[in-house]
């Protein structure tokens, strides 16, 4: 069976299979053959690593890949980037993906409820509850935004690898309404 899988890697170069490929955000790949995915970072702060997927899950170096199925035969795959250090305690990295809705679940994943409703506009903040702000995020990792299918909208990515997909209205710069 055939799948396309949206790769995306940022500031870098990917080898798949050993070929170049300029873009990879839709590869048509069989879904049961093995994929090996090198990143070569662009920036010299990163290192370059590969990794190996097969059925739309990572074989090797899965800390260093978001995967999860879209549906449809469409697999999202997200390539972080690796460092050569472990641990330094005064950095903070911002998230490349960092976006409203990816902010917003940072703050329920907090329970920093009080930051997560400066995020939405007044009348969606009085009208949601901090419990059903938990169990709408509840087992969600991370909020990205769906320019693969034609659906559009965001991706909400969990933690059993699955991802489903919402509407986020924003409005000025906050939040208005979240369609399911």
């Amino acid at each position: 069976m055939e799948s396309v899988f949206h790769i995306v890697a940022d500031d870098c170069v990917l080898l798949l299979n050993g070929s170049f490929v300029q873009s990879a955000t839709s590869v048509r790949y069989e879904y049961n053959e093995p994929l090996y995915v090198t990143v070569l970072p662009l920036n010299a702060v990163h290192l370059p690593y590969t990794v190996e997927f097969l059925r739309g899950k990572a074989v090797t170096n899965k800390d260093l890949a978001i995967c999860c199925d879209m549906g449809d035969g469409h697999l999202y795959i997200e390539l972080k980037p690796r460092y050569a250090f472990v641990y330094t305690p005064n950095m903070r990295y911002n998230e490349p993906h960092e976006n409203l809705p990816s902010r917003l679940l940072g703050y329920v994943r907090g329970n920093n409820f009080a930051a997560a409703r400066t995020m939405l506009t007044d009348t969606l903040g009085e009208s949601v509850t901090n419990e059903a702000l938990s169990e709408f995020f509840e087992g969600v990792t991370c909020v990205r935004e769906n320019t693969f299918t034609p659906q559009k909208g965001y991706l909400l990515i969990k933690e059993d690898g699955t991802a489903s997909r919402c509407d986020i209205v924003i409005k000025g710069g906050l939040i208005e309404n979240i369609i399911i």
